[in-house]
């Protein structure tokens, strides 16, 4: 009998750090400060089989519009479009005051977000399930709680061109007395 061969899984990595003996994803809680971000707008599905394939495209629709010497960092924010819901808004943009006279593109101000920030390494859409569970489980043995805002979370990457390397997920989180410090 013949097996057939199938790809390689994506390995997600992540640091990990021991709070009480309960082990969970290395975080650290801090203040996500204030930016304008320009880019493209558009909703995905979760849902949907497709949602991998229209946030690349989006990518990188966004990366032909812009000139290649444009360096630096590059943002992913989703926000949710309804209470419990798998659709979610999404702009992908950059932190430069750019303008972009096509259909769907967007300048917006981010507020500043107090949140918990998580690295993790590899393709940022094959971290979705791994997130939900990093995140359950920072949320039971913190005790933190997830804050009332229309940005679920924001993924930050410190070179646009360059989508493979290290990530940051910030999670905005209600600021407890405790936190104050942070």
């Amino acid at each position: 009998m013949k097996i057939p061969l199938t790809p390689m899984p994506s390995v997600v990595k992540r640091p990990v750090k021991n709070i009480n003996g309960d082990i969970v994803t290395d975080f650290t809680l801090t203040d996500f400060e204030s930016i304008r971000v320009t880019g493209i707008a558009f909703e995905v599905d979760l849902a949907e089989d497709d949602y991998k394939t229209k946030i690349r495209s989006h990518s990188d629709k966004l990366l032909q519009s812009i000139d290649e010497t444009v360096s630096g960092p590059c943002y992913v924010i989703y926000s949710n479009c309804l209470p419990n819901s798998t659709r979610f808004r999404v702009l992908f943009g950059i932190p430069y005051d750019i303008q972009i006279n096509k259909d769907s593109f967007f300048t917006i101000d981010v507020p500043q977000l107090f949140c918990a920030k998580f690295k993790y390494f590899g393709d940022l859409l094959e971290i979705g399930d791994i997130l939900k569970t990093d995140y359950a489980r920072f949320l039971k043995i913190s005790r933190q709680e997830t804050e009332d805002s229309h940005i679920e979370l924001i993924q930050t990457f410190d070179d646009i061109h360059n989508f493979q390397s290290a990530f940051h997920i910030y999670a905005p989180i209600k600021k407890l007395p405790i936190d104050s410090a942070y």
